[in-house]
């Protein structure tokens, strides 16, 4: 069965086997554009973004430490029943991409689009995100995806070897206590249940997506 609305293929035992990524846009974000072009099967990451961090200093292509392992990825539960899965996830990651400190987004804007996407696709990846944020804020984010039920963990994985593996710091380094981490400050927290907001079909309607998200991204700009 294929549902063109997503992009997405699911076969009959209703598995995700497969995903196309489509453009979509923000309006007046200019940190995490979203531009993937597929042309004969093959995709090409046209998506133009500026750092957030000076240069000097920044590496974006994360080392693989030792502990690195290529694993299954969480599984996002509503590729099968929500058209507008691909966008949700587009939308979270130009929001994540944001400058929400002077010199700081949660996710490096250089971090390509398919890094973040495949991280939801519960498939076996070697992709890395670079996390600019703080730890504790990443620790709060993955908690609460997991205990919202809007990410599943494949069988044989834990929310933390799945973390681990594929985030790392602006200097390409993994970390391996995220377990440990204290939750944010309340301001924090509630900032991070809003984005989470934009994956979940029951907080937020298709209706309602779009305006949700440029409030978000207002609400960070400059905070």
């Amino acid at each position: 069965m294929v549902e063109d609305n997503a992009k997405i293929v699911i076969n009959v035992a209703g598995d995700y086997v497969q995903n196309k990524h489509v453009d979509y846009e923000i309006g007046n974000v200019e940190n995490g554009g979203i531009g993937i072009q597929i042309s004969n099967g093959e995709k090409k990451d046209i998506s133009l973004h500026k750092s957030s961090r000076p240069a000097a200093g920044r590496t974006v292509a994360a080392k693989k430490a030792r502990h690195f392992l290529e694993t299954l990825t969480f599984r996002y539960r509503f590729f099968a029943s929500d058209p507008e899965s691909n966008r949700r996830i587009h939308l979270l990651y130009g929001l994540l991409c944001r400058q929400y400190k002077e010199t700081k987004s949660f996710i490096d804007p250089d971090t390509p689009p398919d890094a973040f996407f495949n991280l939801f696709t519960g498939e076996r990846s070697g992709d890395v995100v670079v996390w600019t944020g703080d730890k504790q804020d990443l620790s709060y984010l993955i908690k609460r995806l997991v205990e919202r039920k809007i990410v599943e963990i494949p069988n044989g994985m834990t929310i933390w070897t799945i973390t681990e593996n594929h985030f790392s710091d602006y200097r390409g380094n993994f970390c391996g206590d995220y377990r440990s981490q204290h939750a944010p400050v309340e301001a924090r927290r509630s900032a991070i249940e809003a984005l989470i907001d934009i994956l979940d079909p029951q907080q937020t309607s298709t209706a309602d997506l779009d305006e949700q998200a440029k409030k978000l991204s207002v609400s960070f700009s400059g905070s």
